[in-house]
């Protein structure tokens, strides 16, 4: 047991805000080595420690499943952990105030409000219908198209985009003769190839925060996992579809095409450009970009400000921001309860490889939740301090591996929403579409376990 006054460093390496006041952590795996040197009175308070955990998880499996919402969800769960391991009710009110008002979670709540705004106003302005429609005229090849399609859609993290992208997927793929699987598994699979490494997901963001990384740092440890993701779907989905159908519509001018595709895409690009080339701190720079980008549309496409208001009040989904702060309460209070350290110890104790469980525990997570957000805010604070030493920086194999466990989790979960509602609309059958996603995740994980062993 240690008393500090000192300013005391998370494990991702940076202080916690506020942890300067006086603190009583336990360090369990630390001191049962050094007070009982007994081997099976270690394993028992090892057994114990994830038995609190997992009790916690079942919890959090129990609560989606009855709809709770995840942020709502994760904040029960960090008083219940804090509570089994023996952090004061008011520390954990503590702990939930200084997140709160965290500049973090204020630049991770402000960003994924803008992306959703910026996602809103394309849609509203058809300029995500004009990009489909220019690709369609630009491209020949009917696989391409129908593969591009769902991807395009997927640049932009909307609420439902698997149901905005199935239309065009079926208007393709019945002229390519492609059955109802094949197009469920492309729809649903290219549409999130993006999900480990594109800056405008809140996915990301908050992997980035979790890891103690930029978002930058993220994209160049992860471009792998979304590489063979768009790998796998090309090789487990296309093959056997013709390049062209026998009613495909007239191509219409290629210049015309063209300009539509530009004036379409320009807001996303722009969004990118920014975000990676303006001379400030990496972590307000995606925010600066958004705001720009939403300002230049709106006084491009004439959009009054009170569409604004609109889109705030009726079409931002603020559950999305409920998670997010849940999520980096969730993560603070297992910190500062010391539940990561007692469990991280636990697992050495009981000998389970590394490897399987950074990878097992935000697939687990994943794969239970269908939520990307829930697999890495759950499963990353657990296996974090069993993949970086002393509090150093995450390396960049552990990172790809870490976010391949909840990546496939999610892709894997019959819960995903994404997965349910492109199967109903395609009134697909569940074995035919599996045997389609099984070898691409594989494809997947072995991409990601060949970075963590040879990169």
């Amino acid at each position: 047991m240690r008393v500090s006054g000192e300013k005391t460093p998370n494990k991702l390496g940076t202080p916690l805000p506020g942890a300067g006041l006086p603190t009583i952590s336990v360090y369990t795996s630390c001191a049962v080595n050094s007070i009982y040197p007994n081997t099976h009175f270690q394993e028992g308070l090892s057994v114990i420690a994830l038995l609190k955990l997992t009790l916690v998880f079942a919890g959090i499996v129990l609560l989606l499943n009855r709809k709770w919402n995840l942020g709502l969800v994760l904040l029960l769960a960090a008083v219940a952990a804090g509570l089994m391991f023996a952090h004061p009710l008011l520390e954990i009110g503590r702990d939930v105030l200084l997140t709160a008002v965290d500049l973090l979670t204020l630049r991770l709540v402000l960003s994924v409000v803008l992306i959703m705004m910026l996602g809103e106003l394309l849609r509203q302005t058809a300029g995500l219908k004009g990009m489909v429609e220019a690709l369609q005229a630009l491209v020949p090849n009917g696989r391409i198209v129908i593969a591009v399609l769902p991807a395009l859609i997927g640049l932009l993290p909307m609420i439902g985009g698997a149901v905005f992208s199935a239309p065009m997927v079926d208007e393709v793929g019945d002229r390519l003769e492609a059955d109802r699987e094949r197009k469920t598994f492309i729809n649903y699979w290219f549409r999130h190839i993006w999900e480990p490494v594109f800056p405008l997901y809140p996915s990301v963001l908050l992997a980035a925060a979790l890891l103690g990384l930029t978002t930058t740092q993220v994209a160049k440890a992860t471009w792998p996992l979304a590489a063979a993701a768009a790998a796998g779907g090309l090789l487990f989905g296309l093959p056997g579809l013709s390049r062209r159908g026998a009613q495909d519509p007239p191509p219409a001018p290629r210049a015309q095409s063209l300009h539509t595709l530009a004036t379409s895409i320009w807001p996303i690009a722009l969004v990118i450009v920014l975000s990676l080339t303006i001379p400030i701190d990496g972590q307000f720079a995606l925010g600066l970009s958004l705001l720009v980008t939403i300002a230049l549309v709106m006084a491009v496409k004439r959009i009054p400000l009170r569409d604004l208001g609109t889109i705030l009040r009726q079409r931002i989904p603020w559950n999305t921001v409920v998670v997010i702060v849940g999520a980096l309460i969730f993560r603070r209070v297992l910190e500062n309860s010391g539940a990561v350290l007692a469990v991280s110890g636990a697992l050495a104790d009981v000998h389970v490889p590394v490897a399987a469980v950074a990878f097992g525990v935000p697939f687990i997570a994943g794969l239970l939740t269908g939520l990307l957000a829930a697999a890495y805010s759950i499963g990353f604070p657990v296996v974090l301090p069993l993949v970086t030493a002393n509090g150093g920086a995450i390396t960049l194999g552990w990172t790809i591996w870490l976010m391949a466990g909840g990546f496939m989790g999610l892709m894997c979960s019959p819960v995903h929403l994404c997965l349910a509602l492109t199967r109903t609309y395609f009134k697909a059958e569940w074995g035919p579409v599996y045997r389609r996603i099984a070898p691409s995740a594989l494809l997947v994980v072995a991409t990601a376990a060949a970075v963590l062993v040879f990169g």
